[in-house]
């Protein structure tokens, strides 16, 4: 187990890396994922912050943290990156991409029954992305269609931050969840 010390340098070492691996990342996510108890999360952020190598900040409803360099990246996350990021660290978001990305334009209706998003969780989110820049609707009312403006962009920004894997417990939820609609 180690002394304190150690412990903390470890802690310290743990949430660097993986806030590096899967920058946007929020809080209650780290939490979750390293197990490190909120207090021990919040210090070593703080600790992190002032030596300049994370960065926290509140977006969407969430604190969200991002390393202020990539480990062999050279040069920090371009802002408007860090917002898209952040974004897609959401599963209705990533969702909403991935289906335009894949499948190509697509009305609000079909993407929402395609991402399984509610309307006004849908529409909260197309309108978050359209102000991002990242999609737009076209068409009159009851032919809307939505696009992405950048596919190659979405691509890179998914093959470079690469979403956060599944565990045990977020697949067994998805399967109880399609069970019982």
């Amino acid at each position: 187990m180690g002394t304190p010390a150690e412990r903390t340098g470890t802690w310290a070492e743990t949430l660097l890396t993986f806030i590096q691996r899967y920058p946007g990342v929020h809080l209650r996510e780290i939490r979750r994922r390293l197990g490190i108890p909120i207090g021990t999360l919040d210090y070593h952020l703080y600790r992190l912050g002032k030596r300049g190598l994370v960065s926290v900040r509140m977006q969407g409803g969430y604190k969200v943290c991002f390393p202020e360099t990539l480990v062999g990246e050279g040069p920090p996350i371009p802002e408007l990156d860090k917002v898209l990021i952040a974004l897609l660290r959401q599963s209705v978001p990533r969702a909403i991409l991935l289906q335009l990305y894949l499948e190509g334009v697509a009305s609000p209706q079909s993407l929402g029954i395609a991402v399984g998003a509610s309307g006004p969780n849908l529409s909260y989110f197309l309108k978050r992305l359209e102000a991002l820049k990242v999609l737009e609707r076209e068409g009159a009312p009851g032919q809307r269609q939505v696009r992405l403006r950048d596919a190659k962009r979405i691509h890179e920004i998914l093959l470079r931050y690469p979403p956060l894997p599944d565990t045990v417990i977020d697949r067994f939820l998805r399967f109880w969840s399609e069970l019982h609609p």
